[in-house]
């Protein structure tokens, strides 16, 4: 097929290489154009808007001993590293499946059989997803090539256009910089605008949707200068930026105009708490915009509410309260974390794609096997990058290790930022803590978005390989499941020890 040689010539390690080098050289004439969109917002420290720049509070209890930037050289590499990976993920050849992808319809799961679920549902066992596994399957068939399911995405119909599986969250801490949201864009993963923290300003947030369409021309005029498809390639991209909104009506359709104004045409109508707002405002936002724009509705607790938002106009919904790195809200609230359950009950049910959050993206090929198409990702995605807020520039202790703040969506940290706060400076209803997004500090794994976001591609590739099959498609088809409840031994051996 057409491109194959070159798609393998990209990650040959010597000549995929050469060839980015070649044309870095040619960019690095112009060294300025090269960096001045990584300069523009890491100068400072503070408030540099509509980038938010590298936001501290004084509840992040964190021990700040200086703010410095990146080496240049140090800046040099990682932007090679991520031209690389932008090269990868925009390759023609990889383009011919996404559109391939784009055409076909949405195949919901179906229900299949799981002797592991029978049993848990008939004895009301909680399972979360710490809990699973998935046998290794397929040995009556030749073996899956790894190199094929990468230039295959592996995309999938998550709403109505063709994507990655992975989805950026909500949270502010990680995705309220344009470049964090036009890089993951441009690398045709869904991510949203945030509505928390400083972006709880309807303009500020609107404006950072501006920013970030802004940033991906100028991406554009770069990456796919020399492209025949560019402007095919250009319209998949636009298509990945979204907005979040309240789950109120109300507050929701004025953002929801602002950002529509901006140029989004996905919002996420937004509630970790239960109720009937969210449908409400799902039907609001189909009557307003038509079939304009796409909307996810969330957070779905159970089957009933699934089918009526599914009714009011929805295009993919989110399951996931609480299980997140740094949310608490599991703890606060005596709550379990059991959407794998719910996920389960949802097969056959519900003809919507659905992305989960809360821990999926630490269990890639449990979640896919559930019958999620999307997993949400915050931190272990861009956390600790230089696309994430700040930039090049970091929070460094005494002992000079980089870090960024980092909290939950509904941290101290965040609520102070959206002055959610009782007489005396007291945050309100805190369920989320603050923590670090750490440089990271192994060789090879400079800090761009785009190598972990790779890195997780490579799971869900491995997920696939291991049973033995060639799309999510195949993997949500599989009867009877091979997801089995593990035990504690189990966890201990799948991890290095």
């Amino acid at each position: 097929m057409k491109y194959e040689e070159d798609f393998k010539l990209l990650r040959d390690p010597l000549k995929g290489r050469e060839r980015i080098e070649k044309k870095l050289a040619e960019l690095e004439k112009n060294r300025s154009r090269y960096l001045d969109e990584w300069y523009a917002f890491s100068k400072e420290n503070g408030d540099v808007y509509p980038n938010q720049g590298l936001l501290t509070t004084p509840y992040d209890y964190l021990d700040y001993h200086s703010f410095p930037m990146l080496p240049q050289e140090k800046v040099i590499q990682t932007l090679r590293l991520r031209w690389y990976f932008l090269e990868l993920f925009n390759h023609p050849y990889r383009m011919h499946f996404l559109n391939e992808t784009n055409k076909s319809k949405f195949i919901a799961p179906a229900g299949v059989e799981s002797n592991t679920f029978a049993d848990a549902l008939k004895t009301g066992l909680s399972l979360s997803v710490g809990d699973l596994g998935a046998s290794v399957i397929g040995s009556n068939k030749s073996r899956t090539s790894r190199t094929e399911r990468y230039a295959e995405g592996p995309f999938v119909k998550l709403g109505k256009s063709a994507r990655m599986i992975f989805v950026g969250s909500a949270s502010p801490d990680v995705w309220n910089s344009s470049s964090a949201i036009a890089t993951m864009a441009a690398s045709h993963c869904l991510a949203t605008v945030p509505r928390n923290g400083v972006l709880v300003d309807i303009k500020r947030q609107a404006d950072l949707a501006k920013e970030t369409f802004s940033k991906l021309k100028s991406l554009k005029d770069i990456l796919l200068k020399e492209r025949t498809d560019k402007n095919e390639v250009y319209g998949y991209w636009k298509k990945n930026i979204g907005g979040v909104l309240e789950a109120s009506s109300q507050k929701a359709l004025p953002r929801a105009v602002a950002l529509f104004k901006a140029g989004v045409r996905v919002f996420r109508v937004y509630s970790p708490e239960p109720g009937t707002e969210i449908i409400k405002t799902t039907k609001l936002l189909r009557k307003e915009f038509g079939n304009s724009i796409e909307i996810f509705t969330g957070q779905v607790i159970d089957v009933d509410q699934a089918k009526r938002i599914a009714e009011a106009g929805a295009d993919a919904i989110f399951v996931g309260i609480g299980g997140g790195g740094r949310c608490i809200t599991g703890v606060r609230s005596g709550s379990v974390v059991d959407w794998p359950m719910l996920v389960w009950n949802l097969r056959g049910k519900v003809s919507l794609p659905i992305v989960v959050e809360g821990g999926a993206s630490d269990h890639i090929a449990v979640t896919l096997l559930l019958g999620a198409s999307g997993i949400s990702t915050s931190r272990i995605v861009a956390g600790g990058t230089i696309e994430s807020p700040g930039g090049m520039l970091y929070c460094s202790d005494k002992k000079g290790k980089l870090f960024k703040p980092y909290g939950g969506e509904a941290s101290a940290r965040t609520k102070y930022l959206e002055n959610k706060v009782l007489p005396f400076d007291i945050p309100s209803f805190v369920e989320g803590e603050t923590s670090k997004a750490k440089l990271n500090y192994v060789k090879h794994a400079l800090p761009t978005l785009t190598y972990n976001l790779h890195l997780l591609n490579e799971d869900a590739i491995l997920s696939m390989v291991f049973r033995n099959v060639g799309t999510v498609d195949q993997l949500h088809a599989i009867n009877p499941s091979p997801l089995k409840r593990g035990t504690g031994f189990d966890l201990m051996q799948r991890n290095t020890h």
